[in-house]
């Protein structure tokens, strides 16, 4: 059986949608004994924690410190090691967002393993954990067995569906402490700049993109009207970022965001 820790994440003051989905996958996997949620902040809601129970958390693990209101990696890793080490889970797991994907790759690296990145499907044969990863512009799909004890994987956005009337329950809460050095806010928080519009393509059920071909900056309006008619969000490639034909949010790829929309017109 497989006890599994999960990083909940909060975005906008809700938990984030992703790791709902994670959290829903997990309960449908034959062989997972335990859900454990790790949770982060300066300040820990209630209602974040009945929601992560909803969806699946058996336990919520709580780490409230002022150290820990905003991602920076070096406290978080701090404090997910100690998480990781109380609870000892045989897979660390979390949605494939910005804070997510430089999180769980630093754990791993930190046990000495491989981290099986933006995955879309979970399986266990046996006593084994195999990880699914589409691959060649998802025409195949790669699966990999992790060696060590504990397994560390990241969730492609929108891999996972949330389900929209969960039956969980109200999990257990347990609070830990974490103290932290100086050397450990070594990188200082200083504000958080909002951009006029946010773009989030990840959870983007329509993207309208263009590439090199649209020929230019003008161009561009003719995807942005078609975007809205169909009710998504326009991308771009980073051959159209980097000639300043669209803003770098908007790009899709290796270098941009990681998308898995129901419709993509390119």
């Amino acid at each position: 059986m497989v006890k599994t820790l999960v990083f909940g994440q909060i975005r906008e003051d809700i938990v984030e949608e992703n790791t709902l989905g994670v959290l829903n996958k997990l309960t449908e996997i034959s062989g997972i004994s335990e859900i454990i949620v790790a949770l982060f902040g300066h300040q820990i809601k209630d209602e974040w924690i009945t929601e992560l129970g909803k969806h699946g958390a058996s336990r919520v693990v709580s780490v409230k410190a002022p150290e820990l209101e905003v991602y920076l990696s070096r406290p978080y890793v701090k404090a997910m090691l100690e998480v990781i080490e109380k609870t000892e889970p045989k897979l660390v797991i979390a949605a494939g967002t910005v804070y997510g994907e430089d999180l769980i790759p630093r754990l791993a690296v930190h046990h000495g393993v491989s981290c099986a990145q933006r995955i879309n499907d979970i399986s266990i044969v046996g006593d084994e954990l195999h990880f699914h990863t589409p691959v060649r512009d998802d025409q195949a799909m790669k699966v990999t067995r992790i060696e060590g004890a504990i397994k560390f994987a990241t969730s492609r956005a929108g891999a996972f569906f949330v389900n929209e009337n969960p039956a969980g329950g109200s999990p257990n809460v347990e609070s830990f402490d974490v103290t932290f050095s100086e050397e450990d806010m070594l990188v200082k928080h200083i504000e958080i700049k909002k951009a006029e519009r946010t773009v989030n393509l990840k959870d983007a059920k329509v993207i309208v993109a263009g590439g090199r071909g649209v020929g230019g900056k003008e161009q561009f309006q003719i995807i942005r009207e078609l975007a809205e008619i169909l009710g998504g969000e326009i991308g771009a490639t980073r051959a159209c970022t980097d000639v300043h034909w669209i803003e770098e949010t908007y790009e899709i790829g290796q270098t941009g965001q990681s998308v898995s929309p129901d419709l993509y017109i390119a």
